[in-house]
């Protein structure tokens, strides 16, 4: 019996963010225009350092824009997603839902 099978290519998924981790901080960022470091901490549930290396790995890819500034003599860091962050995540979730699709 013959069994036609949908083109379940995992390559076309994009490696950066199928990091569980960065999936969660791009889909956080994906809610609000901006996201400052401790609230998106907070939802994605890591460290500071953790989060640190996965927005410098998102940022280098585009996916995101980080703002730092001095608030009231302290570091303020807010993210932004970009329409290349915003693209590639819509991408990877289209991959997806038709992999699902019965």
């Amino acid at each position: 019996m013959a069994t036609a099978y949908k083109n379940f290519n995992h390559k076309r998924l994009d490696a950066l963010l199928h990091n569980r981790l960065r999936l969660a901080v791009l889909s956080a960022v994906a809610h609000s225009e901006e996201v400052d470091f401790m609230s998106l901490r907070h939802a994605v549930q890591t460290t500071d350092g953790n989060l640190s290396i996965q927005l410098r790995k998102l940022e280098e890819a585009g996916y995101v824009a980080i703002n730092r500034s001095f608030q009231i003599s302290r570091k303020q860091t807010n993210v932004a997603l970009t329409t290349r962050g915003l693209n590639a995540l819509q991408e990877y979730r289209d991959i997806l839902q038709s992999w699902l699709d019965v």
